[in-house]
This record gives C-alpha cells, structure tokens and sequence, in this order.
C-alpha cells in the first residue's frame, strides 16, 4: 500500500513537473518572441535615433550658416555706416571746393550773358525805335545829287554827295493853292518829280541819258545855279539841295 502510494505521489509529481516544464517552455518562447520584438524595436530606434542626429546635425549647421550670415551682414551695414559717416580727405574736400567754385562762376557767367542779352535787345529796340523817329519807317529812294556842293579849296579829292528825295505831299502841302506853278521844275526823265508820282505805284525804270554827264563831280571853281527872285522857290530850292 504504501508503495503504491508512493509511486502514485511520484507520478503526480512528475506530472506536475512535465506541466511546469511545458509551462516554462512556453514561456521561454513567448520571452523569446518579446526579446525578437523588441530587438526589432531597438533597431527601429537606432535607425530613427540615426536619422534624428543626421537632421540635428544638418540643422545644426544651417544655424550655424544663418547665424554666420547675419554676422556677416551686420558687420557689412557696421561697414556701411562706417564708410558712410568716415571723415572727408583733404584732396576730396579740395575737389569738393574747386567744383563749387566752378559751378558758382558759370552761374555768374550764364547770369552776365543773360542781362547781356536783354541789355542788347532792349538797346536794339531803342536804337530801331530811334532810328525810325529821326529818319521815318517808310522807306525812302535815294538818288545822286547832279549839282554837289561847292567843295572847300584844300580838300583835293572831290567826293559825290547823294540826298534823299524829299517828301512830295509836304511840299505840295506847304504850296499855295493845289495847282503846280510853285513847283520845281523837274529834272529831266527822273519819275520822282512827275505830277502823276503815286507812292503805292513802283517807280518805273529811268531812262539812261544818251550821252555821259560828267557834273556828278563838279570842280571846285564851279558855282551854285543863280536862284529864282520867288522866296517860296528858294525855301523848296534849299530843301531840297541840303542834307
């Protein structure tokens, strides 16, 4: 009996002893699939513990570049301003005059050329002015004056005097009467004297004398023409003959 009973005491526990290897087999192979798993994950994290320094390093060096660059660009507008508010040189500060001196003399020069100019073109508008004051804007014919003034008896080379031909309308104004006997008589072929004269009309041309006049030089010892006993013809004899 108690040998049986032993034996059956043996066989539990050596059953029991199967049940506990199995169970501790079976946990060895759970165990072993965690470390496989696990392994698995360390692994994982190395590569992504890896890709996280690369990018730490990679950013690491791009704050390194940007933090440079603004070193950088600080130091050049530190530069900037330096260059900008740096003392003149002398030879600048000397150019810098001359150039003013320079700019100021063209000034004056352009200020002096400018009243020139008016002063110029105010003193063309007196002068013409003036001008048609004493002579008359209308224009005037010359011609020669045949009978020149006697010439004085040191002056050896005779000159020919020219006149103007003097207004028909003021003479005939200052006539008696509208008729013609008080009039000059006239020269001959000369279209300024003729009675029918219209001074909106052109002068027609004068008729060339047939043989050469030699009177334009008179000599000295020659005398004036003896004037006519009228007064009036005298004073028309006189306007006309002078200058």
């Amino acid at each position: 009996m108690e040998l049986e009973r032993s034996m059956d005491v043996s066989r539990r526990q050596s059953k029991e002893h199967m049940c506990r290897i199995t169970d501790l087999q079976e946990e060895l192979r759970h165990r072993e699939h965690h470390i496989s798993d696990l392994d698995k994950e360390v692994q994982h994290l190395r590569e992504n513990i890896s890709a996280l320094t690369k990018e730490l390093e990679f950013k690491g060096k791009e704050i390194l570049r940007i933090r440079s660059e603004s070193n950088q660009q600080m130091r050049l507008e530190e530069m900037e301003e330096k260059y900008l508010m740096r003392e003149s040189k002398p030879e600048d500060i000397q150019m810098i005059t001359e150039l003013k001196a320079m700019l100021t003399e063209r000034d004056q020069v352009i200020k002096k050329l400018i009243e020139d100019n008016k002063f110029y073109q105010l003193e063309l508008v007196n002068r013409e002015t003036n001008f048609n004051k004493v002579f008359n804007t209308s224009p005037a014919v010359g011609v020669i004056n045949p009978l020149a003034k006697q010439k004085k008896k040191n002056d050896k080379s005779p000159t020919n005097r020219f006149v103007s031909v003097p207004n028909l309308s003021a003479l005939e104004s200052s006539g008696v009467g509208n008729g013609h006997p008080n009039r000059l008589d006239p020269i001959p072929n000369s279209p300024v004297h003729d009675i029918e004269f219209s001074s909106s009309k052109p002068l027609p041309q004068p008729v060339p004398p047939k043989e050469p006049k030699t009177f334009l030089s008179p000599p000295q010892s020659e005398a004036f023409p003896v004037a006519s006993s009228d007064p009036q013809r005298q004073e028309w004899f006189a306007r006309y003959f002078t200058f």
